[in-house]
């Protein structure tokens, strides 16, 4: 009896499915298959790639766009403050010269009251002053206006600071205009014969 249900069940089979002539080899189809999966493992490393290339490149647009965005700013705001320093030293200017029976007086409180507002206005902008007297010369961050000779200090260090100077977030917001040394100068005769004592 099991050899009659499995001659039926191969029969069954049998008719159903195709010949062997009919159907492609296998290892002509598994090639066929081999090659296709290639084709689209090629395709789909092509798009990652396109894909990983414009992220790159739109990170690197972003990255300039932002860097284009803090430049301006930093721009914009250099140019307000270059504004609002000359009446800061206006003030500091007024409150120096003021004389001295003019000091307790009201309104001399308001104007210092103003130039320390002006100050504070400045620091919390992220201004920071240059530092200039005593330190060498560099063009960089100050301007030469005068040399003069002295004997205190050597050839190229700044002996006075005429007009403050500023720096904003690392770049100069103003020049510190300076007097340089020219150092001692020539010895008039008075003065070699001190010396040689």
């Amino acid at each position: 009896m099991e050899e009659t249900l499995n001659k039926e069940t191969t029969q069954e089979q049998g008719e159903t499915r195709p010949s062997q002539e009919e159907t492609p080899p296998v290892t002509a189809l598994a090639q066929d298959l081999r090659q296709e999966l290639e084709n689209w493992r090629s395709k789909a490393d092509e798009y990652l790639d396109r894909y990983r290339r414009s992220v790159a490149e739109f990170d690197n647009y972003r990255k300039r766009l932002e860097r284009e965005r803090d430049s301006e700013r930093l721009r914009l705001k250099m140019e307000l403050l270059r504004e609002v320093l000359p009446l800061a030293d206006d003030l500091h200017r007024a409150l120096e010269h003021l004389r001295d029976d003019k000091a307790d007086e009201t309104w001399v409180e308001g104007v210092a009251l103003i130039a320390r507002k002006f100050d504070k206005l400045l620091a919390d902008s992220g201004v920071t002053p240059i530092e200039a007297v005593g330190k060498p010369f560099d063009p960089n961050y100050h301007s030469a206006v005068m040399r003069e000779e002295s004997l205190e200090y050597p050839e190229g260090i700044v002996i006075e600071e005429l007009q403050k100077g500023y720096l904003l977030e690392g770049a100069v917001l103003r020049p510190t205009m300076v007097k340089v040394s020219s150092g001692p100068g020539p010895q008039k005769p008075s003065e070699q014969g001190e010396q040689s004592k």
